[in-house]
């Protein structure tokens, strides 16, 4: 993949927003609408004025109203501190899809609507930039952007832009859709506080460290349609950072996540799955595709029920220093119900040294897979530990070793390969069944 070189070139307060006609249109609280910069919340919206206030005033009249809409006309709105969104209230921009404009050939600039976040550079554990602390509150519509962020090695953190919840509360149905995170720190925080029924879709943008993480959810969290890749700068420096450091998903404890048709490029780990003080995650994802990650898929624990993939793609485009497509880490303690992982349909290609490698005592199960371009000094597949069902999967011709199965390993069965060449290497036990197609 050629990522353009173009970059983001706007400074906090020296920022020259797009020409933009202000509405004028003022809304009617008694059917639920405000308009930002209408009387008596006067937002500029001209990224230099400090528009806190209006939207938070904005916001608290909606919530006092029982919900409604707060509109944010196009513009390019400096946030100095911090924005909360209570129940049944929905901060809403102007686009019904992401939108970018390209500019001149050497910057990028923003438009539609777009709100500039500053407060608690080089404090990740500051206040997050929004908060949806009400049921069904949500953000739909906005561009948001730090200007002060670098693209260096290391980025600035800065707190979590988007967070679900209040604590101690079950705040449910929080939702983020149609926005552009143009560059944080860390995207959207589904784990602080409960998050049931979390639904965030259409998300594009370029989170430096986390994207979205998940936690202590009980009922179903929906993700959809997301897009991480440099929209912001591909200097080599920061993604040099992001590829040894960034993780795109990190999901603990929630029951029934359903992840659906996602991408991003460049990241350390695309997946990471963990346990909390709450517990680990079961669920589906479908459509999951990371490009140039150094770990794709990283297991510690999963719930008894485990985690199911379907069309998965991981490639390596030689960024990182593990370079392993699924890996199964060995956890002091596991017992094998501790993960359990099934994959049917996926693609591993690129400079990957080993496509599948698996320590844990629990279990991995792939099929109806190719495995393409492994590094030859190294197994494509290599099972250490646990449980393992390898079958129907397909090897590119005569690399070196298609698989290697140590004494370590429990219940193993390995059938029905097209191995087209390639090597096996296969302790010898009775819980180890291996039969397929040699050629």
């Amino acid at each position: 993949m050629i990522i353009s070189s173009q970059i983001f070139t706007v400074h906090s307060r020296k920022f020259s927003p797009p020409s933009v006609k202000i509405m004028q249109v003022t809304g009617d609280p008694h059917l639920g609408y405000i308009n930002v910069r209408a009387p008596p919340y006067n937002a500029t919206g001209d990224g230099v004025t400090d528009d806190t206030n209006a939207f938070q005033k904005a916001l608290n009249d909606a919530g006092n109203m029982g919900g409604g809409i707060v509109f944010a006309p196009e513009g390019n709105y400096l946030i100095a501190s911090q924005l909360t969104v209570p129940a049944a209230t929905v901060l809403k921009g102007v686009a019904s899809h992401v939108q970018r404009h390209w500019g001149n050939p050497s910057t990028k600039t923003v438009f539609g609507t777009t709100l500039l976040a500053i407060a608690d550079a080089g404090n990740e554990n500051g206040l997050p930039f929004i908060s949806l602390v009400g049921d069904s509150s949500g953000i739909e519509g906005l561009q948001i952007f730090y200007p002060n962020q670098v693209a260096k090695n290391p980025p600035i953190s800065y707190p979590w832009t988007i967070r679900c919840g209040q604590k101690g509360l079950s705040i449910e149905d929080n939702f983020v859709k149609n926005v552009l995170l143009v560059n944080p720190w860390k995207g959207i925080d589904a784990a602080t506080n409960q998050a049931p029924r979390h639904w965030f879709e259409n998300i594009y943008g370029q989170p430096l460290s986390i994207g979205i993480a998940v936690d202590q959810c009980y009922d179903i969290g929906r993700i959809n349609h997301i897009h991480f890749w440099p929209f912001w700068s591909s200097e080599q420096a920061l993604w040099d950072w992001v590829n040894n450091n960034a993780i795109t998903f990190l999901f603990q404890r929630t029951d029934w996540e359903i992840v659906e048709d996602v991408f991003s490029w460049g990241y350390q780990t695309g997946m990471a799955f963990r346990t909390s003080s709450y517990g680990a995650c079961n669920g589906q994802f479908t459509d999951i595709n990371f490009d140039n990650v150094d770990i794709g898929i990283d297991v510690s624990y999963t719930q008894t029920w485990g985690i199911l993939f379907s069309n998965l793609n991981l490639a390596n485009a030689g960024g990182g220093s593990n370079r392993i497509g699924i890996l199964g880490r060995a956890v002091n303690g596991t017992r094998p119900t501790d993960a359990a992982v099934v994959v049917r349909g996926a693609s591993f290609w690129g400079l990957f040294q080993k496509h599948l490698s698996w320590s844990h005592v629990g279990l991995i199960s792939i099929s109806d897979s190719l495995f393409n371009n492994w590094n030859k000094t190294s197994p494509a597949i290599e099972i250490q530990a646990g449980r393992a069902m390898i079958n129907n999967n397909y090897f590119s011709d005569k690399i070196g070793k298609a698989m290697n199965v140590s004494l370590g390993a429990d219940q193993v069965t390995i059938t029905n390969n097209h191995l087209n060449g390639n090597s096996l290497e296969v302790a010898s036990k009775p819980s180890i069944l291996v039969a397929n197609n040699l050629p």
